[in-house]
Protein backbone atom coordinates (compact mmCIF):
# COMPACT_ATOMS: atom_id res chain seq x y z
CA UNK A 1 0.00 0.00 0.00
CA UNK A 2 3.18 1.95 0.46
CA UNK A 3 4.52 2.02 -2.65
CA UNK A 4 0.96 2.70 -4.30
CA UNK A 5 0.34 5.88 -2.19
CA UNK A 6 3.79 7.35 -3.03
CA UNK A 7 3.08 6.68 -6.69
CA UNK A 8 -0.24 8.34 -6.39
CA UNK A 9 0.78 11.37 -4.52
CA UNK A 10 3.86 11.07 -7.15
CA UNK A 11 0.90 11.51 -9.97
CA UNK A 12 -0.69 14.23 -8.41
CA UNK A 13 2.16 16.35 -7.84
CA UNK A 14 2.69 15.80 -11.61
CA UNK A 15 -0.94 16.67 -12.32
CA UNK A 16 -0.31 19.78 -10.29
CA UNK A 17 2.26 20.77 -12.17
CA UNK A 18 0.90 20.24 -15.87
CA UNK A 19 -2.07 21.95 -14.54
CA UNK A 20 0.15 25.00 -13.42
CA UNK A 21 1.82 25.19 -16.90
CA UNK A 22 -1.72 24.90 -18.31
CA UNK A 23 -2.40 28.19 -16.39
CA UNK A 24 0.58 29.50 -17.72
CA UNK A 25 0.24 29.21 -21.37
CA UNK A 26 -3.25 30.26 -20.83
CA UNK A 27 -2.05 33.61 -19.22
CA UNK A 28 -0.02 34.04 -22.38
CA UNK A 29 -2.90 33.19 -24.35
CA UNK A 30 -4.48 36.25 -23.24
CA UNK A 31 -2.07 38.75 -24.04
CA UNK A 32 -1.75 37.06 -27.53
CA UNK A 33 -5.79 37.32 -28.00
CA UNK A 34 -5.43 41.08 -26.91
CA UNK A 35 -3.16 42.06 -29.31
CA UNK A 36 -4.08 39.60 -32.14
CA UNK A 37 -1.14 37.91 -32.71
CA UNK A 38 -2.87 34.81 -34.65
CA UNK A 39 0.67 33.30 -35.39
CA UNK A 40 2.02 33.28 -31.92
CA UNK A 41 -2.04 31.78 -30.18
CA UNK A 42 -1.56 28.96 -32.84
CA UNK A 43 1.71 28.06 -30.85
CA UNK A 44 -0.09 28.21 -27.84
CA UNK A 45 -2.61 26.05 -28.59
CA UNK A 46 -0.83 23.49 -29.57
CA UNK A 47 1.52 23.62 -26.70
CA UNK A 48 -1.91 23.93 -24.87
CA UNK A 49 -3.17 20.54 -26.27
CA UNK A 50 0.03 18.40 -25.67
CA UNK A 51 -0.43 19.71 -21.86
CA UNK A 52 -4.00 18.41 -22.11
CA UNK A 53 -2.93 15.31 -23.86
CA UNK A 54 -0.07 14.58 -20.68
CA UNK A 55 -3.18 15.66 -18.12
CA UNK A 56 -5.17 12.98 -19.75
CA UNK A 57 -2.60 10.35 -19.31
CA UNK A 58 -2.05 11.54 -15.93
CA UNK A 59 -5.75 11.65 -14.88
CA UNK A 60 -6.03 7.10 -16.72
CA UNK A 61 -3.42 6.99 -14.13
CA UNK A 62 -4.26 8.13 -11.03
CA UNK A 63 -7.56 6.99 -11.86
CA UNK A 64 -6.12 3.41 -11.63
CA UNK A 65 -4.10 3.70 -8.62
CA UNK A 66 -7.48 4.73 -6.98
CA UNK A 67 -8.99 1.48 -8.22
CA UNK A 68 -5.71 -0.61 -7.00
CA UNK A 69 -5.77 1.31 -3.33
CA UNK A 70 -10.14 0.48 -3.12
CA UNK A 71 -9.41 -2.65 -3.79
CA UNK A 72 -6.55 -2.89 -0.95
CA UNK A 73 -8.67 -0.80 1.32
CA UNK A 74 -12.26 -2.93 0.52
CA UNK A 75 -13.87 0.22 -0.01
CA UNK A 76 -16.21 1.50 -3.06
CA UNK A 77 -13.74 3.60 -5.71
CA UNK A 78 -16.12 6.02 -5.80
CA UNK A 79 -15.90 6.90 -1.85
CA UNK A 80 -12.38 6.90 -2.12
CA UNK A 81 -11.74 10.77 -2.67
CA UNK A 82 -8.90 12.62 -1.67
CA UNK A 83 -10.32 13.98 1.46
CA UNK A 84 -11.49 10.42 2.50
CA UNK A 85 -7.67 8.98 1.77
CA UNK A 86 -6.71 11.54 4.43
CA UNK A 87 -9.09 10.69 7.09
CA UNK A 88 -8.05 6.85 6.14
CA UNK A 89 -4.51 7.93 6.60
CA UNK A 90 -4.62 9.86 10.20
CA UNK A 91 -1.83 6.91 11.06
CA UNK A 92 0.75 8.14 8.57
CA UNK A 93 0.59 12.43 9.11
CA UNK A 94 3.10 12.96 6.60
CA UNK A 95 1.16 11.34 3.83
CA UNK A 96 -2.33 12.95 4.88
CA UNK A 97 -0.43 16.27 4.89
CA UNK A 98 0.95 15.42 1.28
CA UNK A 99 -2.56 14.53 -0.26
CA UNK A 100 -4.48 17.39 1.35
CA UNK A 101 -2.17 19.89 0.45
CA UNK A 102 -1.81 18.60 -3.38
CA UNK A 103 -5.40 18.64 -3.29
CA UNK A 104 -5.60 22.42 -2.07
CA UNK A 105 -3.15 23.13 -4.38
CA UNK A 106 -4.89 21.87 -7.42
CA UNK A 107 -8.30 22.80 -6.74
CA UNK A 108 -7.12 26.34 -6.74
CA UNK A 109 -4.82 25.98 -9.62
CA UNK A 110 -7.63 24.91 -11.66
CA UNK A 111 -10.29 27.75 -10.48
CA UNK A 112 -7.78 30.03 -12.09
CA UNK A 113 -7.82 27.89 -15.17
CA UNK A 114 -11.03 28.16 -15.29
CA UNK A 115 -11.01 31.84 -14.28
CA UNK A 116 -8.39 32.76 -17.58
CA UNK A 117 -10.39 30.33 -19.65
CA UNK A 118 -13.60 32.40 -19.19
CA UNK A 119 -11.35 35.71 -19.53
CA UNK A 120 -9.87 34.60 -22.70
CA UNK A 121 -13.64 33.28 -24.13
CA UNK A 122 -15.10 36.49 -23.64
CA UNK A 123 -11.93 38.11 -25.32
CA UNK A 124 -11.91 35.97 -28.21
CA UNK A 125 -16.25 36.59 -28.12
CA UNK A 126 -15.50 40.56 -28.66
CA UNK A 127 -12.82 39.86 -31.03
CA UNK A 128 -15.68 37.74 -33.30
CA UNK A 129 -17.63 40.11 -32.77
CA UNK A 130 -15.45 43.09 -33.64
CA UNK A 131 -14.50 41.49 -36.73
CA UNK A 132 -18.18 40.63 -38.15
CA UNK A 133 -18.79 44.75 -37.87
CA UNK A 134 -15.91 45.52 -39.26
CA UNK A 135 -17.37 42.92 -42.09
CA UNK A 136 -20.52 44.43 -42.04
CA UNK A 137 -19.00 47.81 -42.40
CA UNK A 138 -17.17 46.55 -46.02
CA UNK A 139 -20.13 45.24 -47.23
CA UNK A 140 -22.22 48.25 -46.71
CA UNK A 141 -19.68 50.77 -48.39
CA UNK A 142 -20.19 48.17 -51.21
CA UNK A 143 -23.80 48.69 -51.23
CA UNK A 144 -25.47 50.90 -53.64
CA UNK A 145 -28.57 53.26 -52.17
CA UNK A 146 -31.34 51.86 -51.34
CA UNK A 147 -33.85 55.05 -51.95
CA UNK A 148 -36.47 54.38 -54.89
CA UNK A 149 -34.84 50.73 -56.79
CA UNK A 150 -37.89 49.13 -57.38
CA UNK A 151 -38.87 47.18 -60.69
CA UNK A 152 -41.29 46.66 -62.14
CA UNK A 153 -43.03 43.88 -60.15
CA UNK A 154 -42.48 46.45 -57.29
CA UNK A 155 -39.29 44.81 -55.78
CA UNK A 156 -36.23 46.22 -54.11
CA UNK A 157 -33.81 46.22 -56.26
CA UNK A 158 -30.48 46.59 -54.05
CA UNK A 159 -27.68 45.89 -55.97
CA UNK A 160 -23.53 45.46 -54.75
CA UNK A 161 -21.83 47.93 -56.20
CA UNK A 162 -18.43 46.44 -58.47
CA UNK A 163 -15.28 46.25 -57.28
CA UNK A 164 -13.99 49.17 -55.29
CA UNK A 165 -16.71 51.18 -54.19
CA UNK A 166 -18.07 53.61 -56.64
CA UNK A 167 -18.80 52.94 -60.19
CA UNK A 168 -18.91 55.98 -62.45
CA UNK A 169 -20.31 55.01 -65.42
CA UNK A 170 -23.86 54.43 -63.57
Amino acid sequence: MASIMDEFISVLEEENKAYEDLAFISRKKTETIVYARVDELMKLTEQEQEIVGSIMNLDKKRLKLREEMAGILKVPVASLTLLNMATILDKRPDEKAKILNLREKIRLTLIEVAKINKENEALLKQSLEMLEYDMNLIRSTRQAPTTANYNKNAYSTDTILPGGGFNVTQ
